[in-house]
């Protein structure tokens, strides 16, 4: 059973490797897009068409690509108010109510999210400047389809929930140590 959870441990971890890789990608290309738009506007008086759309959607894709990836590696943001509460059994209880809670309300934001983009879909909303090339038709829309990013939004959020799903298991598995404790274990 500990080498199944091991196993699974460091495919989530390779897995959340190479989501941070697109993500890192993604922010290049966020950065790029940034750059031609500003030289664009102040040099040469043509500013990207799409720039502040795309921009948006790259930070959407950062934002929810690292989600995982923070949440798997417990890397996310902690206040410590009460110190003595993280060890021992009692920080054990903690985490895994805390883990549990988290997962859970992150499954309902992502089945809202994965029905507004399903909802997006039936509508036909469309980007209102992003323009898709012409041999990847939407419809009758020239414009790029909302739904695809709703759903890649939903789908992160699952990911996120079930690899919330993965840490409590593993803190499940290793009583007495709180979810910081086993982070830093592996």
């Amino acid at each position: 059973m500990l080498l199944l959870i091991n196993t699974v441990e460091r495919l989530a971890l390779w897995v959340s490797r190479f989501i941070s890789s697109l993500a890192a990608l993604v922010l290049f290309g966020m950065m790029l897009i940034t750059c031609y738009d500003v030289v664009g506007r102040y040099f040469f008086n043509a500013p990207l068409y799409s720039g502040s759309e795309l921009v948006q959607v790259s930070m959407a894709g950062v934002i929810f690509l690292s989600l995982p990836v923070m949440f798997f590696r417990h890397e996310h943001i902690v206040v410590d108010l009460f110190p003595i509460f993280q060890k021992g059994y009692l920080g054990w209880a903690l985490s895994m109510i805390f883990l549990t809670v988290s997962a859970y309300s992150l499954w309902i934001v992502a089945d809202k999210t994965m029905f507004y983009a399903m909802r997006s879909l039936e509508d036909g909303d469309t980007y209102e400047y992003i323009l898709m090339p012409s041999f990847i038709s939407y419809g009758s829309s020239e414009f790029a389809p909302r739904f695809v990013v709703e759903t890649f939004i939903a789908l992160s959020l699952f990911f996120t929930s079930l690899l919330i799903g993965l840490r409590l298991l593993l803190v499940a598995l290793k009583p007495g140590l709180s979810a910081e404790e086993t982070v830093q274990a592996n």
